[in-house]
């Protein structure tokens, strides 16, 4: 069967779905940052099975795509009054002031004083600058506290970097060297640790094999559900 786009209605708004078909054990459904919704089903699977599973889905696919309506994606960003920005998983409003550079939370709002205001890049920089401190030394926190927890489980010394990625949200070498994406500062804390401890692991178990996840499980017990969530929304 050919890949084509199924439009779902509903009360709310009509959500088109590229139907993607192929080899594959079961039917799986993905909301993007960039809105667009992909399912994946396998060959020969029945239609009325396919409206079912959507059907089930569409206030899971609404709240997704709210969420990225509110936040898109950087790249969109146009770095104006009123647009929110997100800072360990809340929702901030950015509020705009001439002065010399700063950036500092003040209940809902992300404050960041430039001496153009209506300069994108200057706006953009202070905050890319401030993201970056503040993950560096909330991270940097964060896997310490961690770290010292698992100790029991005969950790090597490692060092850490942060970098801003765009397809990995950590990684560790062989040579004991974990890198975590500064982006991650955006998001909630359990997303966080997830990540960390995932990294911690893999100076067990390199691998992404059976051996690994049942070490990573006996820590992070709904580790898929917060990846699904870290990775789609």
């Amino acid at each position: 069967m050919k890949n084509s786009v199924f439009m779902l209605k509903t009360l709310t708004r009509d959500i088109p779905i590229e139907m993607q078909y192929g080899f594959r054990k079961r039917l799986t459904l993905t909301v993007y940052p960039n809105q667009k919704v992909i399912a994946r089903i396998p060959h020969g699977f029945p239609k009325r099975k396919i409206d079912e599973y959507f059907k089930k889905k569409t206030s899971w696919m609404i709240k997704h795509l709210d969420h990225f309506e509110q936040h898109p994606p950087e790249k969109d960003k146009r770095y104006v009054a009123g647009e929110k920005f997100t800072y360990l998983g809340n929702s901030y409003t950015l509020k705009l002031i001439i002065g010399s550079s700063r950036v500092e939370l003040n209940g809902s709002y992300l404050t960041v004083r430039v001496k153009d205001p209506e300069n994108k890049d200057l706006v953009a920089d202070a905050l890319a600058r401030w993201y970056r401190r503040e993950a560096i030394r909330i991270l940097t926190s964060r896997f310490h506290e961690l770290f010292n927890r698992l100790k029991y489980l005969d950790l090597p010394e490692i060092i850490l970097r942060f970098y801003k990625m765009k397809r990995r949200w950590g990684s560790c070498s062989s040579k004991g060297v974990i890198t975590l994406n500064t982006e991650l500062i955006k998001r909630e804390q359990a997303l966080i640790d997830y990540v960390i401890i995932h990294e911690i692991c893999h100076l067990k178990v390199p691998a992404h094999n059976k051996e690994f996840y049942a070490l990573l499980g006996s820590i992070v017990p709904d580790w898929k559900e917060r990846r699904n969530i870290l990775n789609y929304g």
